[in-house]
């Protein structure tokens, strides 16, 4: 008896306990990823013109210190010029002073003060002479002292140019780094701002296509509206062709898709691999035609198919419509980062863009999510589901 109780007790225990069930994703929940995206489109534009600014600020400053530098390079030059010429000055007025000196000398000399003093007409003029004589000597020494200090003064302003100089060209240096690394953020600002705008484009059109469906901000989408419909088998995306490069890694990083081709490809219709629904249709980074479908299997669990280098599109294709196996999406092609025409067909266990999925909720969390599932070997790419022949090997039929 006692131990019917426990087990009673035990039970009602576990009904008690929350249960686990995956988070549902409304339409409210779609316009708050669009408008975080939009919000950070607009800091990162805010990032943009900030570095922008401080690129063409210091580019400014560069340019300031080039003038400045070749303005003390000229002013070096010139006075290094005065410099020689100051040199010749002083040299003539040496000789100059020294033939002042002679005369004079010459002129205390009994005979030819004597005879300096008869040119004299009077004694008046012979003071007078010797006067001029004394001045003239003071005044070219005078001159030398001055062209001397000059010459000093030169040399001490070319030290303190030449110093400032080399600051100033430190600082050049040290300007054009900052330009080069604020350059390399830009460039990746840029990058992020592609990426993000690419974000808003593709939510965008989920939110108008659901709200077109007649979805409101509380119905959980692929429930209350744009209901998934269930997977009724894997299907190869095309009628025929053959598998042109394979799931995993080539050229340093993983390739995760099956890539298939056809012998007519730009006529190749391009089929959904399996029934379920649009949830996003755009251009990619490369500007790669792609759709995004979300199909769920009979026991609940969601894979994502991706579909790109498509050619065109098929007419009346949007995001939240269903679509069976049977219903073409468009026509093979080489739109985007593609060395011929083809499809780029991707399927993972995960809702890429849906965002009660933590693992595929964005792009980048899908890339990684995949990436993990192969380095792991827990997923190996559409050949999990789909078989396809041998690489290079025709096939007809899609199964």
């Amino acid at each position: 008896m006692m131990k019917k109780i426990i087990i009673s007790i035990l039970l009602i225990g576990i009904l008690c306990l929350p249960t686990a069930y995956p988070k549902a994703e409304t339409l409210k929940e779609y316009k708050d990823k669009l408008n975080q995206y939009i919000a950070e489109q607009k800091a990162n534009n805010n990032k943009i013109n900030q570095t922008e600014n401080a690129i063409n600020s210091s580019k400014k400053e560069v340019e300031n210190i080039k003038v400045e530098i070749q303005k003390m390079t000229t002013e070096i030059e010139q006075m290094r010029k005065d410099i020689i010429d100051y040199n010749n000055e002083i040299k003539e007025k040496e000789i100059e002073v020294k033939e002042v000196f002679l005369y004079y000398q010459l002129s205390q000399n009994e005979n030819l003060y004597l005879e300096y003093a008869l040119g004299a007409e009077n004694i008046t003029e012979l003071i007078y002479r010797s006067a001029i004589i004394e001045q003239i000597a003071s005044y070219n020494n005078k001159v030398i002292d001055d062209l001397n200090n000059k010459i000093i003064q030169n040399q001490n302003k070319e030290v303190e140019l030449k110093e400032k100089e080399e600051v100033m060209t430190k600082r050049q240096e040290s300007l054009t780094a900052n330009i080069t690394e604020l350059t390399g953020v830009k460039a990746s600002l840029n990058e992020n701002s592609v990426s993000v705008a690419k974000q808003i484009e593709i939510y965008k059109e989920i939110v108008e296509s659901y709200e077109k469906l007649g979805c409101k901000d509380n119905d959980v989408i692929g429930k209350d509206c744009a209901v998934t419909s269930s997977v009724a088998g894997w299907y190869r995306p095309i009628d025929s062709g053959y598998v042109t490069s394979e799931f995993g890694y080539r050229w340093g990083s993983l390739h995760r898709a099956v890539d298939v081709s056809n012998r007519n490809p730009y006529n190749t219709k391009i089929y959904p691999v399996a029934n379920g629904t649009i949830v996003a249709k755009y251009n990619d980074y490369y500007g790669a035609l792609t759709i995004v479908m979300e199909h769920k299997t009979s026991n609940g669990k969601y894979y994502s198919s991706l579909y790109t280098h498509l050619s065109k599109f098929a007419p009346n294709i949007y995001v939240g419509k269903t679509v069976k196996t049977t219903d073409y999406l468009g026509y093979m092609g080489a739109t985007g980062f593609a060395y011929g025409p083809h499809l780029h067909l991707e399927i993972a266990p995960c809702r890429l863009y849906n965002q009660s999925d933590k693992n595929c909720s964005t792009w980048n969390k899908y890339v990684s999510y995949v990436t993990n599932l192969y380095n792991n070997g827990s997923f190996k790419g559409p050949r999990e589901l789909i078989y396809f022949p041998n690489s290079k090997t025709f096939f007809s039929g899609r199964r």
